[in-house]
């Protein structure tokens, strides 16, 4: 009788752990078919059109184009640059809210410019937007946001045992 509940017993425990490590994969796979979406996006915040709106961004946007018109009833190339870097951010945001990547991952590369230049610049055009539409826009791009201004950019990137190279 012992010797049948011990196996019975060492059979259950295999199959929690074949339970286990079958979900441990499942997340794996997940995670795994999701990279190359999320190098697409790192890629896509490196091109040369994504470094030009974002210039535009900075040089030209509160100069010469008021929010009033929110997002969508600004001239294309304010529209343009706006939906060029703010769904760039709202899309790493989406990524960030369902934990598909790390938010340290996002912060760390971007830095504070994400809250004390982007985000400075585009709120007043992105909020005036929302208003227009009665509805939420680009809600992901202010989590990410949020999420920064709690955090630390140095501490993520100290944890992360980033270094210097010594200057002469």
């Amino acid at each position: 009788m012992s010797v049948a509940i011990g196996v019975s017993l060492a059979s259950a425990l295999t199959a929690v752990i074949a339970v286990v490590l079958s979900m441990r994969q499942v997340r794996l796979m997940a995670r795994q078919s999701l990279l190359p979406v999320v190098l697409e996006a790192f890629r896509e915040a490196r091109s040369p059109e994504w470094f030009e709106a974002r210039d535009f961004i900075y040089e030209r946007l509160p100069a010469e184009f008021s929010p009033d018109r929110g997002v969508s009833q600004q001239p294309p190339e304010a529209r343009g640059a706006l939906r060029k870097v703010g769904f760039l951010f709202d899309n790493f945001g989406l990524l960030i809210a369902h934990g598909v990547v790390p938010e340290e991952l996002v912060i760390g590369f971007f830095g504070r410019s994400l809250q004390e230049e982007f985000w400075q610049i585009m709120a007043p055009y992105i909020r005036k937007e929302a208003e227009l539409r009665g509805q939420s826009y680009m809600i992901f791009f202010e989590d990410l946001v949020a999420r920064a201004q709690s955090s630390s950019v140095a501490d993520i990137r100290e944890d992360l045992g980033l270094r210097t190279v010594d200057r002469d």
